[in-house]
């Protein structure tokens, strides 16, 4: 794994530093990813080798760099890494492995080979930034470890030379555009695959977004957060903010504390097209769980290649259940884009009969129950009773705020009658239970309510996380929205105008400022492109933009060959041009003098770029002695020729004088 030398630092300094600096870079992006001791140690071993080369006469840093050391420390380490996180095979034990491997392998770099080993692991830790972000800021922060890559292998090709930093950077640059072109082609045309090269064990980290249980508090939390849960591009008419029920998870268990999911479901199939259906295309942010979002109603089932699976058949990506809801076989752990087909409604079918569950309540609610008996008594009917509820919400003393008190053994009861404060998981769960105690099967629903437009898309954020009802009435399931009822300005406008004033989370008070959320509405649509063009961009955005420029669908034979010959052509304008138009601008002076300085370096004296031309004679007249009485008479012609204000003639013939005598000194016989 690791390779030592009993060779002595031979290294040059300058390669050192370039390495250091080109392994600091490539694990910076890394350090808000992994745990602060992996990242603070391994840069300070980074820092601990550039400081050994220092002071190379202490035996304790030759001893501690040393590859039995080195080896142990690698052991331990991963030892470490895999009590840390519990396991190691998963992307970031194995992430954080890499990281301190690279530091470790600095630790003892002696010989070119590891510096060669160096530069190629220093391109994989680039690389895994990508398992934790593919935005636009991981592809910027990449850009300076580019940058020293580039200075890396030019300071390892000639340790010697010193390299000037302004002219190298700029250099770096135009070899990176020069290569810009074939990326792009490579990019457009070459045939896209139908997923990541790498595929990598799920790891249990922290979960953002919804969970399957719900809990008093639990959403009223998350809706203080300004984090994008996924956007939608709509292909016709958008629908209004109080139709934009986002369905999630569906929870019908009850403990008296925590909804939970059913853990058995059926399958169900749309078995026809609706023509009037809305359909839209959603892309999700990573949540590590199995559910996906549509509006109320879906009427069909995403694929994995975007389409929707046909009427009255299974899809290879996802299934609807009788409860309504979408669940994926696996985990959404990237950004995942899929198009779906929905019929906004309050009343849906049910494919089934209710279940026992969405009947039962716990014992710790007696009051709630005596309340329920109470209000059916005086109800005509189901809808009856529903609408008495709500409006016993609306017109009693209840509020809706972000901070409710807190709720002891018999939440429900406490809720109703005596704090009578809550967000919108109260208020569904309340509703849920005093249906279910009146003898109607209801259940909760969890999800986003709203969404802001943002030109041609909409952002559906964390913040718009909510909870509703469904109760079974007239042998169909309809939505009920308590919190409608306590609070109106929710469904129709939104959280900000909803809470009551002073409890604005941040992101809902820089929504009262226009430039902030210009500012912010802007960052997200360039991200947005950039997850649809760049991301997302697949074997369908292929072939589409293939139809938009009138090309057919090539083989991939016809492909390869095309992009060889863009390669090629590219190529040879790259080199050959800036070749013909440098030396067109050079004069005879010039051209003569460029012949010396390769005469020179094929002789092993390199001209320095601090050197003036005189300074760079003199230095060759000193190292190769037995040249330099020629040197400096082709000094005496060529250097007034280059720099002296004479006649363009004069100096015309004077550089060919020096040219001519370069010529004579070179079929000289070199003295042995």
């Amino acid at each position: 794994m690791l390779t030592g030398t009993k060779e002595p630092l031979v290294m040059e300094t300058t390669s050192l530093y370039a390495l250091a600096a080109l392994l600091t870079l490539v694990q910076l992006p890394h350090v808000l990813n992994l745990p602060i001791w992996v990242s603070v140690f391994g840069i300070s071993i980074i820092a601990l080798r550039v400081q050994a080369r220092n002071t190379p006469d202490k035996a304790i840093w030759k001893f501690l760099f040393s590859s039995p050391v080195v080896t142990t420390v690698a052991i331990v380490g991963a030892l470490l890494i895999r009590l840390h996180y519990g396991y190691f095979l998963g992307r970031d034990p194995c992430v954080a492995f890499l990281f301190l491997l690279v530091s470790l392998k600095f630790a003892e770099y002696r010989r070119s080979a590891d510096a060669t080993l160096l530069l190629g692991l220093a391109c994989v830790l680039m690389l895994t930034q990508y398992f934790y972000s593919q935005s636009i800021i991981a592809a910027v922060v990449t850009l300076p470890a580019v940058f020293a890559l580039g200075h890396a292998l030019a300071v390892l090709r000639d340790p010697s030379h010193e390299l000037a930093a302004k002219p190298q950077l700029r250099l770096i640059g135009k070899l990176l555009l020069q290569g810009l072109p074939i990326a792009i082609a490579l990019f457009v045309l070459f045939p896209r695959l139908s997923g990541p090269l790498w595929s990598m064990p799920d790891d249990a980290t922290a979960k953002t977004g919804l969970s399957e249980t719900m809990r008093p508090g639990d959403i009223g939390s998350l809706s203080q957060s300004n984090e994008v849960a996924f956007r939608v591009e709509f292909e016709g008419a958008v629908p209004p903010p109080d139709a934009r029920y986002w369905r999630g998870p569906v929870l019908t268990h009850f403990d008296g504390f925590t909804w939970s999911p059913e853990k058995k479901f059926t399958h169900a199939y749309p078995a026809a097209v609706i023509p009037s259906a809305l359909e839209y295309t959603v892309m999700l942010q990573p949540h590590k769980n199995h559910w996906l979002f549509a509006l109320d109603q879906a009427v069909s089932i995403p694929n994995k290649d975007g389409s929707v699976a046909a009427a009255g058949t299974a899809s290879n990506f996802a299934t609807l259940t009788s409860t309504g809801q979408l669940l994926t076989k696996d985990p959404i752990t990237r950004v995942t884009r899929y198009t779906q087909r929905s019929t906004v409604s309050s009343v849906f079918d049910a494919p089934t009969k209710p279940n026992r569950s969405e009947l039962h309540y716990p014992e710790n609610m007696p009051r709630t129950v005596r309340l329920a008996e109470e209000i059916r008594s005086q109800s005509s009917s189901a809808t009856d009773y529903a609408n008495r509820v709500l409006r016993r919400f609306n017109q009693m003393d209840y509020h809706y705020t972000l901070r409710p008190g807190l709720l002891g053994d018999t939440p429900v009861d406490e809720f109703l009658f005596d704090t009578q404060e809550g967000f919108c998981e109260h208020y569904a769960s309340a509703f849920t239970l005093l249906m279910r105690a009146a003898g109607i099967p209801s259940r909760v629903v969890t999800g986003y309510l709203g969404g802001e437009m943002n030109d041609d898309y909409m952002i559906v954020r964390q913040s718009d996380a909510h909870a509703w009802s469904e109760a079974y009435i007239d042998g169909a399931w309809q939505r009920f929205d308590p919190t409608g009822a306590v609070a109106p300005s929710r469904v129709e406008q939104g959280l900000s105008a909803a809470l009551p004033q002073g409890e604005l989370t941040g992101f809902q008070h820089n929504k009262a400022f226009t430039w902030t959320k210009k500012f912010s509405l802007a960052w997200d649509g360039l991200n947005h492109d950039w997850q649809r063009l760049i991301v997302d961009y697949n074997n369908d955005s292929q072939e589409s933009l293939f139809e938009k420029l009138g090309l057919p669908n090539m083989k991939l034979w016809q492909i390869t060959v095309f992009i060889l010959a863009i390669a090629g052509l590219w190529a040879l304008w790259i080199l050959r041009s800036p070749l013909q138009k440098t030396n067109k601008r050079l004069s005879v002076a010039d051209k003569a003098w460029n012949k010396v300085e390769h005469w020179l370096s094929t002789q092993h004296v390199i001209r320095k770029t601090s050197e003036t031309p005189q300074a760079f004679l003199d230095r060759a007249c000193q190292e190769l002695t037995h040249y330099e009485t020629d040197l400096r008479e082709i000094g005496k012609l060529l250097m007034p020729a280059r720099f002296a204000a004479i006649p363009e003639a004069a100096a015309a013939e004077q550089a060919r004088d020096a040219e001519q005598h370069l010529n004579d000194l070179q079929r000289k016989n070199c003295p042995s």
